[in-house]
């Protein structure tokens, strides 16, 4: 080959971009290629669609015609063209259309011969490391053994990206995705020398960051976590809630395991921190709050049982996620071959329009119509030669983490009817997302009913209280605050149920209903007031140092309920009333029996938003005239 037939054929492949598929042809073996974005290949669905209406025009002028002026009829269909060059110029057009799916599509392939396509889900390891970790309730303890987890599943997962962030108060991101699991080794070495802060674990700040991560896109968290029920009490539970919910509009689902037992103490060098009253501060897990979270994102949790059944449940669930297409792959670590299929294209779009142009003595039509057309054709061949692959040389904004920013009333009433149904479904973690993504009255009071059945009664009580200050009639605020009464009663303080209740019968003085709710919180207050000495009033969850909450002494109530009812099934007893200042609460069932009894002791009102309290009845609009 000459030297000027070398340069030319050079300055052709600059000239129509193709450097790139000049060096993948060179290539020994040559890879095959991989579709950054195979949507684009419906497009392919147009002319298939336009070759079955010609082929329906085609029979109905047969069925129609005469047979003698069918040889005319499929003539003149054909626009003067022989059918020789009609059979080419529909190929041509088919192979345009086809190359410019493909071009679209954008194949991709490796930079070197010897590499492989990064196609598999990125992981994110997301790891509790506040003081919770410390506790000794699995062997050796809670950190320990999640570190154990990782290292165990690493041989898993070699051919994947994985990444380590870590979060107690606050979230750090220790390591984004990357094939190089040596970094990841690493960084597990050091966690351990890390602080932990002795703090409710706010995993909410950790599902932000990750759902905002580029390089986390289509992949999935896997969350170790000690589940510490102060990370899902009061409002923080709701923090976790739409974080999660963020999670689910990234597309990353949880897979979690509650890396806990039954719960106790924390500790420090060995030996178990206290708080300013020299009280032990202990760690509860809520396995069921953590289980919550992941089905919301379309994740799974466990609880966890051995190191090897811990592994083989995350190696399950990750190996059920479908493979991505390369689109995240950046320009240093593929080459993109969409140059070719569009040249040919391109190619193939004239030699359509040279063919289709009928010659000047058999045209029977305008002598602009094909000209007109042969014009059009070109046009949109040019603009062909512009297109580039949308998700390799564009960035994609990144979607708008304000859930209320902006919120328009159409959207707000969609929201509460979209929260109302998931009410009628049971999933009131959903329904509370929904729910807090709105604004308005519904949107309150909705918002404490998903709480309070979610038994987050400290948050349900200022659901219900906003709901008071924002209803615009008087039975409006009536109903919030006969169920801020209710949850104010599960959650020990009856003093202020009692005002709630007498705030009702201010409003509503016929209301027979609120008046027995006030009658029953009357004798528990008086009951707890005169043995206040020796069985203190209970306070519900009131916060401690650090974040944490205790439970006082069990009151004198309580073990009067229980003493008349008996636990379920036998379980419960009377609670005893020698239990030590500062003992942390755990939820047994001779208490779970207590809240029950006590629950059918106050009359519900009979009102369509909450007619049975925890029994969980349907949930409907609040519509509730002046006389109950």
């Amino acid at each position: 080959m000459s030297v000027s037939l070398t340069l030319f054929i050079q300055q052709l492949i600059h000239l129509f971009g193709l450097q790139d598929v000049t060096l993948w042809l060179e290539q020994a073996p040559i890879i095959h290629p991989q579709l950054a974005e195979p949507r684009w290949l419906l497009i392919l669905a147009l002319p298939l669609g336009l070759v079955f209406w010609r082929w329906w025009q085609w029979r109905r002028l047969v069925h129609y015609a005469d047979s003698a002026l069918t040889p005319w009829a499929t003539v003149h269909q054909g626009g003067g063209l022989s059918l020789r060059r009609q059979r080419a110029t529909r190929l041509l057009l088919t192979l345009f259309w086809l190359m410019l799916a493909l071009a679209l599509a954008d194949p991709r392939v490796p930079r070197s011969a010897t590499a492989h396509m990064q196609t598999l889900p990125p992981i994110l390891f997301v790891l509790d490391d506040s003081a919770a970790m410390s506790v000794q309730d699995v062997s050796p303890d809670r950190l320990a053994r999640s570190l154990q987890l990782i290292r165990l599943l690493i041989p898993n997962l070699a051919d994947r990206r994985l990444g380590l962030m870590v979060y107690a108060d606050q979230a750090g991101l220790l390591l984004p995705p990357s094939p190089d699991h040596d970094l990841l080794r690493f960084f597990l070495t050091q966690i351990p020398a890390l602080g932990h802060p002795v703090a409710a674990p706010r995993p909410d700040r950790a599902f932000l960051r990750a759902a905002n991560l580029a390089d986390l896109k289509g992949g999935a968290i896997v969350w170790l976590t000690s589940g510490d029920e102060a990370s899902f009490s009061g409002a923080l539970g709701s923090d976790q809630l739409a974080a999660a919910e963020q999670l689910k509009r990234a597309g990353l689902p949880l897979i979690a395991i509650t890396e806990a037992g039954a719960g106790g103490p924390m500790l420090a060098d060995g030996q178990p921190i206290k708080d300013n009253e020299a009280n032990p501060l202990s760690s509860r897990p809520a396995p069921q709050r953590v289980a919550e979270l992941a089905r919301l994102t379309g994740g799974a949790a466990t609880t966890t049982t051995t190191l090897p059944a811990d592994a083989a449940f995350i190696d399950h669930e990750i190996q059920a996620l479908p493979e991505l297409p390369p689109r995240n792959q950046t320009a240093k670590q593929t080459r993109s071959l969409h140059s070719l299929p569009l040249l040919v294209a391109l190619l193939s779009l004239i030699g359509a329009g040279l063919l289709g142009f009928p010659p000047l003595t058999r045209r029977k039509t305008s002598p602009f119509t094909g000209a007109s057309t042969l014009i059009v054709m070109a046009m949109a061949g040019l603009v062909t030669v512009g297109i580039a692959p949308p998700a390799a040389q564009a960035a994609q904004l990144p979607e708008a983490t304000d859930l209320t920013g902006g919120l328009s009333e159409p959207t707000n009433r969609l929201r509460l009817a979209q929260g109302d149904q998931a009410l009628i479904g049971g999933d009131f973690a959903q329904a509370q997302v929904l729910f807090s993504a709105s604004k308005g009255y519904a949107a309150r009071l909705g918002n404490g009913v998903a709480a309070y059945r979610r038994a987050d009664f400290t948050f349900a009580t200022t659901q219900f209280q906003m709901a008071s200050w924002l209803a615009s009639t008087p039975a409006e605020q009536a109903l919030a605050l006969f169920n801020l009464g209710d949850a104010l009663v599960m959650t020990g303080q009856y003093e202020a149920a009692f005002d709630a209740f007498s705030a009702v019968l201010t409003i509503q003085p016929k209301n027979k209903d609120a008046q027995k709710n006030r009658d029953l919180v009357d004798k528990f207050r008086k009951s707890i007031s005169k043995n206040e000495n020796d069985s203190p009033k209970f306070k519900g969850y009131q916060s401690a140092t650090y974040g944490y909450y205790h439970e006082p002494k069990t009151s004198k109530m309580d073990q009067e309920v229980q003493q008349s009812s008996g636990g379920v099934n036998g379980a419960g007893g009377p609670a005893t009333a020698t239990q030590k200042p500062g003992t942390p609460f755990s939820l047994t069932e001779a208490i779970g029996a207590s809240a029950r009894k006590k629950l059918d002791l106050v009359n519900d009102q009979p009102a369509p938003l909450l007619d049975g309290l925890l029994r969980q009845q349907p949930y409907h609009t609040p519509v509730l005239g002046d006389n109950p």
